[in-house]
């Protein structure tokens, strides 16, 4: 998009920072675990930031009144103002008219009378003004830009939370919960179970940190473990990993198990049917 418009697009990590967010919202979370007010206010603040380091005048967002439940009503958009730290230097041109003019309008760096006054939750006006300035290639303009709003990915982020005991998360840990089946058959441990070739060639990236299994018999995916296992708990892993492979049916898969130490064990199992994977299992 950045390259549509011809302006110059910044990356800035938040990754370290935004985890108080997350762990901790002022706020609280919508339907799942998405903090959406207190992230906006984040965000806008990292904006408020960037403003006073790189000398430009004001801020503006997409928003619009009553777009999104949590984050985008009438009486949270000056909380958001306010707690980020922009105040009236947040200008939202989408629904500008609904709301007091900020320092941009009354200064007249920007005409209010060309702004807008879009409220609610259709795309519709929003998409045909993309149409008038021929822009076409623009994300789903709806909810589910958020992993957090998931509520599969959200149910994951608990389960991470509850297997380790506390609220907290490595970069590695949220990659890896929008990846693959999840299945915990233990309090202890739980697999990773890549579903196509593309997520079987992400898993192989971490190969190294965690115990992985595949069929070595029969076509199968990539499995990840996760947690601490014993003997019996790597046995029924690798029935796990026989029963997603093309030796679900057979009577016996050859597994290979590799530790994190880079040493592989060829173990023979039977494929652990179906009706013996209760749904509790799965995340």
């Amino acid at each position: 998009m950045a390259e549509q418009l011809g302006i110059r697009l910044h990356i800035i990590d938040v990754i370290e920072e935004y985890k108080n967010v997350l762990i901790n919202p002022k706020h609280g979370y919508g339907a799942h675990l998405n903090p959406c007010l207190d992230c906006k206010i984040f965000m806008v603040n990292k904006a408020k930031q960037w403003l006073a380091e790189n000398d430009f005048d004001f801020i503006i967002t997409g928003e619009v009144i009553g777009q999104r439940p949590m984050s985008q009503r009438k009486d949270t958009m000056p909380i958001i103002a306010k707690q980020s730290g922009a105040d009236d230097l947040l200008l939202r041109p989408l629904c500008a008219k609904n709301l007091a003019p900020t320092l941009p309008e009354r200064e007249g760096w920007v005409d209010r009378e060309k702004l807008h006054d879009i409220t609610g939750r259709s795309r519709k006006q929003q998409m045909e003004m993309a149409e008038q300035f021929g822009l076409h290639d623009y994300s789903q303009p709806a909810g589910g830009c958020c992993f957090l709003v998931d509520k599969n990915y959200s149910a994951k982020l608990v389960d991470l939370w509850q297997a380790q005991g506390k609220k907290d998360y490595e970069f590695d840990d949220v990659m890896l919960l929008k990846v693959g089946r999840h299945i915990r058959p233990a309090p202890h441990f739980k697999l990773i179970v890549a579903r196509e070739e593309g997520e079987n060639r992400f898993l192989q990236g971490y190969t190294n940190t965690f115990v992985n299994l595949a069929s070595v018999s029969h076509n199968g995916p990539l499995v990840l473990l996760d947690g601490e296992a014993d003997a019996q708990d790597i046995h029924l892993a690798a029935r796990i990993t026989a029963r997603f492979g093309q030796g679900r049916l057979a009577e016996q898969v050859d597994v290979e198990v590799v530790g994190t130490d880079g040493m592989a064990r060829v173990i023979t199992v039977k494929p652990l049917p179906q009706e013996e994977m209760p749904k509790s299992w799965y995340i």
